[in-house]
């Protein structure tokens, strides 16, 4: 979350977190200074939102090594 966010503002998105992380949610909460809704302001950003995300899903992926390519594969 942009701490300039206006469409989820810091604290919305922390008590977000806190409720994930209270009912045992596996989570993780990135904030990061002058940018807004995206991340896409500064390209190192941008790029630490893409790796965050990547290791995060690759962490908590069901299913195993199953290529995720479309709808068609459901």
């Amino acid at each position: 979350t942009g701490e300039l966010d206006r469409r989820t503002p810091i604290p919305q998105t922390e008590q977000f977190f806190a409720a994930l992380k209270y009912r045992g949610v596996p989570t993780m909460m990135l904030r990061f200074n002058g940018e807004y809704h995206g991340t896409g302001s500064k390209p190192s950003n941008f790029m630490r939102t893409q790796l965050y995300m990547m290791s995060w899903f690759q962490k908590y992926h069901r299913g195993g090594n199953e290529p995720t390519t479309g709808a068609g594969n459901r």
